[in-house]
């Protein structure tokens, strides 16, 4: 009876685990159907060098990609989606190595995380002007509506890069793994910075966060080995898990008063960084913060602080601010 169904080019569901939706397979498509009968792709097997999406799976109309669902196809230079095409998911074609461009169909309005990192070809994604959502400036994407960065192709060979003023946000691993970056400015305006962000672009020296920035995300400078200094802005709040892991060029670090919370391992490996300056507002460090720091690494920390206990319970060096005023008396 299988051979009889794949045979007549019936789609044949998997069993799926209590509370997974049915996932089903035709051709060199895996899908589920969504509340509204269409079809989601899940999982792209085909080996095709140009590939034209489906319209329909089954006769279900393909309204959305999912997250991931054209990972590893390591072979595809050329892609065509379909018309009706609402939605694509978090990273949907991550992976697609030999991705040199794509067009995005005016009927897509929902976008997850950069669909497209690790795509080391991808220099042409093209939008029309007619798009709702979407635009691109000089090839880099972004959600017009939002005002907010989704993708900067990691094709790109430039060394320097000036985010457009008016963009509000910078979102996930939207500049990850650009190792041809050295410098890159950020507008006015700016209040959050997503995770993985700037993750292991290994060339950026330069980097001035502007006033009015509120969040950094996690791992969100991760493998920033050329970073020698940045200075966080007034109004910074938080800094993400992982935030400056293994900037081990990173030497000084200016943190803002209305800080209140440092991540897990936020500068772990950032072996040359000597001094801190704690804020006073500060609540939270989270584990392992500096870990492998220098070991005679100072801290500076306002009297009966919370910072200032914190350093008393794990046996950090650290001094006030006003511990050499003796000297001028």
């Amino acid at each position: 009876m299988v051979v009889l169904l794949l045979m007549l080019g019936l789609c044949i569901p998997a069993a799926a685990e209590e509370g997974e939706p049915t996932v089903y397979t035709s051709g060199d498509y895996q899908y589920i159907l969504l509340a509204d009968g269409t079809a989601e792709i899940t999982r792209c097997y085909s080996k095709e060098v140009e590939l034209t999406v489906p319209d329909t799976l089954d006769g279900h109309s393909v309204t959305s990609i999912g997250d991931r669902a054209f990972h590893g196809c390591y072979s595809l230079t050329s892609i065509t989606l379909p018309e009706g095409l609402t939605s694509i998911g978090d990273r949907a074609f991550s992976g697609c190595f030999s991705l040199t461009g794509i067009t995005l169909p005016d009927s897509v309005t929902e976008m997850g995380i950069n669909p497209f990192i690790g795509c080391e070809k991808l220099t042409d994604i093209r939008v029309s002007p007619a798009q709702p959502v979407f635009a691109t400036i000089d090839g880099v994407l972004f959600n017009k509506t939002e005002k907010k960065l989704i993708c900067y192709p990691y094709a790109f060979t430039a060394s320097e890069y000036q985010v457009p003023k008016g963009i509000l946000s910078i979102g996930d691993y939207v500049f990850s793994g650009c190792g041809s970056l050295t410098s890159i400015t950020l507008p006015e305006g700016l209040t959050s910075i997503g995770d993985y962000a700037f993750y292991w672009c290994t060339s950026l020296m330069n980097i001035t966060l502007p006033e009015g920035l509120t969040s950094i995300g996690d791992n969100a400078f991760s493998g920033c080995f050329a970073l020698t200094s940045i200075t966080l802005p007034e109004g910074l709040t938080s800094i993400g898990d992982g935030a400056f892991y293994s900037c081990n060029r990173l030497t000084s670090i200016t943190l803002p008063e209305g800080l209140t919370s440092i991540g897990d391992k936020a500068f772990c490996y950032c072996t040359r960084l000597t001094s801190i300056t704690l804020p006073e507002g500060l609540t939270s460090i989270g584990d392992s913060a500096f870990y492998d720091c220098l070991e005679d690494m100072q801290f500076t920390v306002v009297r009966d602080s919370w910072a200032a206990q914190w350093c008393k319970e794990n046996g950090k060096a650290y001094i006030y601010p006003d511990s050499m005023d003796w000297l001028n008396d």
